[in-house]
């Protein structure tokens, strides 16, 4: 699963639209859009998206997404420390 369609899900079951996220952002949704369809989105972007859906990022980054480094094209493994 992409990350945008792992971010609409995970705000749909938080009750929340892109259109309702952008706008309490302060962004453009068209914006916010072209940000979440980016596969080289930030940390910091998906942070302040889980902050504005009211969700953890463990949420997004459950076991279904995988990681793939951009340098190397290598698999990367993401644990959640407890």
């Amino acid at each position: 699963m992409v990350i945008a369609d792992k971010i609409k899900k995970v705000a749909a079951i938080h009750g929340k639209t892109i259109s309702q996220i952008a706008s309490e952002m302060g962004v453009a949704q068209s914006q916010l859009s072209r940000t979440i369809n980016n596969e080289r989105i930030s940390l910091k972007d998906i942070a302040t998206i889980c902050e504005v859906i009211g969700c953890d990022m463990s949420e997004i980054f459950s076991k279904d997404y995988v990681f793939i480094c951009p340098n190397c094209g290598c698999k990367l493994d993401i644990s959640i420390k407890q």
